[in-house]
Formats: C-alpha cells, structure tokens, sequence
C-alpha cells in the first residue's frame, strides 16, 4: 500500500452535508449524524479498500452535542491520518505489549463501571451475563482465520486507533491482520476475566494487572509532529473555562436521584446507599467534587481502616469526631470488604460523573484493599454443639421473649436457609398445604401488601422460590402459631413486628434478640450472628455432598447449569421435601 500525504488523506473525506444540529458552524465534513448521535466517518483509501473489505470506517462518537463531536472527531481523525502516513513496522513482541496496555486500561475501566451487568433476553430465552461472556470468548476463539480476521479487521482497528495505541503509520498489508489477531486474543483473555470476576476469581487477573508494560509511544516524549498537534488540540480543549464547582453532597444527592430515576435502585436500598457515600463526607468534607484528589481518597481509605464499625451505634464512640476516634487506638476496626465497599461506593460516583462530562478523571480507580481471607472464613456457620447450646436456652425452651415473632422466626431461618427479611415478613397466606398431601410449604415472593399497604422486598429474582416446611417446625407448632394469627385476621404471619423509625426492614430486632442469646450462651461469638443460621443450614448439606440443583432451588440460589436454569418446570415440593428438607437433623430436644 502506497502512503498518503496529508493532501491525499483529505481527498478520502465522504461529503457530510453541513449545518447539521442548531449549531450555525459547518460541521466538518468527517462527522455524520444519526437519530441524534454524532459518527466519525472516513472514507478508506483504495488500496485498504481492497484489503479491509469496506469502503469507510465509522465510529459513533457518543454524542449528541456537536463542540463534543467536534473535538472528538479531530482528536479521531488526527489519530487515522496517522495511520495511513509511512513509518516503521511493529514486530510481535511490541504488538502484544500494547495489547496488554490496552487490556489493563480496559479492566481498570471495566472495574470502574458499577451498573449492573444485564443478561440478554431473547424471546423467551434468557442468558445471565457471565454465560454471555464466555459466549463471546469461544466466538472469538472461532475468528482466526484470514478471511475472518479480514472481517474483524475495520472495527478492531479503528478502536486501537481511537485508544491510542498507535501513534504513527504502523500499518501495512503485511502486518494489519497480525495486529487484528493479537487484538481479538486480547478480546477474548478480557472476557474470560470478566467471567472469573462474577465467579468471584480475581487471580486470573494478577498476572495483567500486576505488571508494567511500560507506555504508549504517544504518552512518551518523542512525539511526532502529528501526535504535538492532537497534543494541542487537548490542550486548548482542557483550558475551556471549568465547569461550575459541584459540591460532594449536591452530587452525592443528584446522584441517588438519578439511580432511582434510572430504575438501578429501589427506594429501599437508598438509605444504605447514602449511608456508604456520606462516608466521605465524615472523613474529607464537603469539597467539591472536581477538587477530589488520589491523595484525599488515598485518606479516606487509610482513615476507614482505623475506625470502629457501628460507630454510630455503640456508645462508647457514638457522638466522637473522626478525629478523637483516630486517638483512642481502637482494636477492632472495619474488616478489608467494609473498606472496600465504602471505597467503592464513592468511585462508582465520582465513575458516573465521568461518564456525565463533569468530571475528566475518576481519582479512586483501584484503590481496593486485596482480601487475603477466603471466601470460606467470612462464613461463619455455628457448630453443632453450638447450635445445641443456643436453642437449649431458657429463652427458647420457656419461650421466654417478649413477642413469640423472636421465638419462631430463628428456628424458621435454621430449618428452611432464609434470610431475617423474608421471614419477617412473611404473609398469612405464605403458609399453605401445597398440592402433593401432607406436604406444607413456606411461599417466598413480594407479592401482596400489608396492612398499612407496604410491600414485600426480596434480595433478587432467585428468591421467589417456595420451601417445604421442615417435620420439626410442625412438632414445635408452627402451624398452630399460624392459625391463631390468621383467625384474627392479621395478614402478616408476624403482626407484632413493627419497622423503627427510618428503618426499611422488620427484621432488626428479631436480630437484635438472636444476638442477645447468643452472646448468653456462648458468651463472645465474634462474627456470628443471625444471618449465621443461614450459613450452618448451608454447611449441613455441604459436609454431605447435598449442594445439587435441589438444594439450590430452596436456598434461593441461582441453577449454574444453562439446561436446569432455562428449560423445564421447577422442583415440586414433595421432590424438595424428600431430597432435601426431610434430611436435616439437629440435636435439638423440644
């Protein structure tokens, strides 16, 4: 392939009528517009023509403001016309160190962005996104032919124009399908650690975060005169006049709002959400956001490792300054995942702002803690001597609570694996004869209204799922219990549970009252507390080889295996009965 003057590559522009939008300024002829979003087009020459099998390249800039796509366009175009000027040719070694460059800034990007990770649905079909990646990885696997690397070749390299990983024409008919190939390898090692990364496996990624490939040539000081020229053109884009400072607690609250609008978040998940944000509040102050630097968050996350937790809540810290809590030399201080959480609650708005235009950078990408725990020993199950021990209490074997909701609702979690909300509040309704005889079932959903018309509130989708009620719980009396608070027409199961002030659930003080004997019968059981009876449920099954498709099901978990998740009806109860619930034992006396 020839190389093109500066002369030449203008020739190549397609002819974009001007005026497009309400701005008055001819748009320059490289920008197209599409239902409302602004494209950069260029038109190929002959000879790449031939070889990349397509007439133009075009890339959406993202963008429905014309300055934007203005600046943009010429930083792309600036980028594409290096491509096609003479220069050097990249060997392998050199290619795939910019590859990797390219995967960290991907992954660092990625780990940025906490939206959720939607499945794809199609029709009636429905794959979870972790599936979809690794879909994506052996489709890629598949394109390492020629004539489909040919077909690769236009999208994969304007977005390696785009990201700067070429600086100066270092593309030819000898070496641009080399290039598409280590990019697409590249493609498919970033899906298959985004699939780890939802599995909980972040060590397939060490390897790529953990090293320094060095830079791109455009971020070096040799630059050439073109790369001087784009570095210009960010010059005098940056020195705009800034933007309108925006405080941490405005964006803080615009923020929230904007995640509620967007259906992201649910009304009752916002209280823990603010709380997490005003965090930083506490620690560096109401500043505003644009001044936010890597050494204030660096000190924010320093500062969260030496205070207590529930400090707000336990007398002996509540009411103290940060300050007069950083001179106490507190023991026990917030375990690695509370820092990490509160760390990245804030980088995942600071990230959002970003992508909002308000702000150039995000200041708190990876600054998580690494946690050397496994994920095991953050489970706390009691033992069996333990569990013996709590529910031989006097206050289970007299039934010595103020409210019979604080007797039943624990042996409820031990016995069926579900979480403190949902058994709270429960329905009278929720408690049926299921169809197969003798068999009763506690039915998990939010569907339905109290009293007072509040909803129901469940984890996810994996917790509608209906469970068999354990022999024990009907020993006890449960459905007795169940009789008693139906025929006074109350509708829910526990109608003496109240929400405190400001609290969206009505399991606290079940907590708070499991926690008390607890503490009575095993004096300091650090770490264990009511959410514990859903780990030892689990662990009772896992000493056994029980954790099937069956036990899933009723612990609200989601099937692994794509054919039992998609195809098929669910589990009936008598089948979840016999396989799972008739074969719980504990040594519990009544």
């Amino acid at each position: 392939m020839s190389p093109l003057t500066p002369t030449r590559l203008a020739a190549n522009l397609p002819v974009v009528p001007g005026n497009l939008g309400n701005d008055k300024k001819r748009v320059p002829a490289y920008l197209g517009l599409k239902r409302g979003i602004y494209y950069f087009r260029y038109a190929l020459p002959k000879d790449f023509k031939r070889a990349l099998g397509r007439n133009e390249l075009r890339i959406s800039l993202r963008t429905s403001y014309l300055r934007t796509a203005r600046f943009r366009a010429r930083m792309l175009f600036a980028e594409v016309g290096k491509i096609f000027l003479e220069g050097t040719m990249l060997d392998y070694k050199e290619i795939r160190r910019r590859m990797n460059i390219l995967l960290q800034r991907l992954l660092e990007r990625d780990h940025e962005d906490l939206s959720e990770k939607k499945a794809l649905v199609v029709g009636d079909t429905v794959i979870p996104y972790d599936q979809l990646r690794a879909s994506q990885a052996e489709m890629l696997l598949r394109w390492n032919s020629k004539k489909a690397l040919e077909k690769l070749a236009p999208d994969c390299l304007i977005e390696l124009f785009r990201s700067g990983a070429f600086t100066r024409e270092e593309l030819s008919e000898e070496n641009y399908l080399q290039i598409v190939k280590a990019y697409n390898e590249m493609q498919i090692t970033m899906h298959r650690i985004e699939v780890a990364r939802l599995r909980g496996d972040f060590l397939i990624e060490e390897e790529i975060m953990g090293r320094d490939f060095g830079k791109l040539p455009y971020e070096n000081g040799n630059q050439s005169s073109e790369v001087s020229a784009t570095a210009e053109i960010k010059s005098k884009h940056q020195s705009r006049p800034p933007q309108k400072a925006v405080l941490y607690s405005e964006a803080m609250e615009r923020y929230i709002n904007q995640k509620l609008q967007d259906g992201e978040w649910r009304e009752h998940s916002v209280r823990d959400h603010r709380g997490r944000l005003s965090e930083f509040l506490s620690i560096i102050g109401d500043k505003s956001i644009q001044d936010i630097t890597r050494e204030d968050m660096r000190h924010f996350r320093e500062t969260l490792r030496k205070l207590p937790p529930n400090r707000k809540k336990i007398k002996e810290f509540k009411g103290k300054s940060i300050q007069e809590l950083l001179e106490l030399n507190i023991k026990t201080t917030l375990n690695v995942k509370t820092v990490n959480i509160l760390v990245e609650a804030v980088s995942g708005m600071l990230a959002w702002y970003v992508r909002e235009g308000v702000l150039e950078s995000n200041p708190a990408t990876r600054l998580q803690i690494k946690d050397t725990r496994q994920a095991i020993e953050l489970r706390q199950a009691f033992s069996a001597e333990e569990i013996t021990k709590i529910f031989s209490h006097s206050r289970f074997l007299r039934k010595e609570f103020k409210s019979l909701s604080y007797y039943w609702i624990p042996f409820i979690a031990l016995f069926t694996g579900m979480r403190l909300e949902e058994i709270a509040q429960l329905h009278c309704t929720d408690i049926y004869e299921s169809e197969t005889k003798d068999i009763w079932v506690i039915d998990i959903n939010d569907s339905g209204l109290d009293e007072l018309d509040r909803p129901k509130l469940l984890k996810n989708k994996n917790a509608r799922r209906i469970v068999p009620v354990h022999p024990f719980l009907l020993q006890l009396g449960l459905l007795d219990y169940h009789a008693d608070i139906a025929k006074e027409k109350h509708t829910r199961l526990f109608p003496d549970l109240n929400k405190s002030d400001g609290a969206i659930k009505f399991g606290k003080q079940p907590g708070k009252q499991f926690k008390s004997v607890v503490t009575a019968a095993l004096g300091d059981a650090s770490g264990k507390t009511f959410h514990s009876l859903r780990h030892t449920f689990a662990d009772f099954y896992k000493q056994r080889g029980l954790q099937n498709d069956y036990f899933r099901q009723i612990f609200g978990h989601e099937l692994p295996m794509l054919a039992a998740k998609q195809y098929g009806a669910k589990f009936p109860p008598d089948t979840l009965y016999t396989e799972i619930i008739e074969k719980l034992r504990y040594n519990i006396c009544i």
